[in-house]
């Protein structure tokens, strides 16, 4: 009975935790979005779209990296410049490279996780992160940790990246439902955010 109520209140509060996390990512997602619109406003679409033409290889090179950059460090998020990327270089070729930027960036956090545990992890996302973290390590685990892993990854890729380094699971699970679920999350920000975003602009 003692232990039914713990499993009860761990669920309640990975709830709340989820729902406080996607409150957040949702408010920093709408400001992101509101400086981009105002600072490709002052630029202008067409100018940016020409400056990354003359760079060549550079900028799809450098918007990955940074991108995937932006996974790693994980208060920081990379969904306001995916829909740059997609404005910018173009719907198609914005969506490949937010992928790979995504796969890169997520498997970065699963291996450092991984190789260097949960005291790395700390410094990379945070105190505040950590409970959030632990609490998923438990639930990416078994048979069905891939299952969670797709269902969880849309609400914070950086957290579950670096979650599912410190369990067991294989990379070739985690990378099959990172794959999964990041070309449904970049799908969505490229096709539907870039699209608003040209409206806007």
């Amino acid at each position: 009975m003692v232990e039914r109520y713990h499993c009860q209140s761990a669920i309640r509060m990975l709830r709340l935790e989820l729902l406080k996390r996607l409150l957040l990512l949702l408010l920093g997602f709408v400001t992101l979005y509101g400086v981009m619109v105002l600072l490709l406003r002052w630029i202008g679409l067409e100018n940016a779209q020409q400056l990354v033409r003359q760079s060549g290889h550079w900028a799809p090179v450098s918007f990955v990296i940074l991108c995937a950059f932006s996974l790693i460090i994980a208060p920081l998020s990379g969904s306001s410049l995916f829909i740059a990327g997609g404005a910018i270089f173009g719907k198609q070729s914005g969506f490949l490279l937010s992928l790979l930027a995504t796969v890169l960036g997520c498997s970065a956090n699963f291996w450092i996780s991984r190789k260097f545990g949960r005291n790395v992890v700390a410094r990379l996302i945070g105190k505040a992160s950590l409970a959030e973290l632990d609490q998923l390590t438990g639930r990416v685990t078994g048979n069905r940790g891939i299952f969670y892993l797709t269902l969880l990854m849309p609400l914070s890729q950086d957290i579950v990246s670096y979650a599912a380094g410190l369990t067991p699971i294989s990379y070739s699970r985690f990378a099959i439902a990172l794959i999964l679920s990041g070309t449904v999350i970049v799908a969505a920000y490229i096709y539907l955010g870039s699209s608003l975003l040209e409206v806007l602009l």
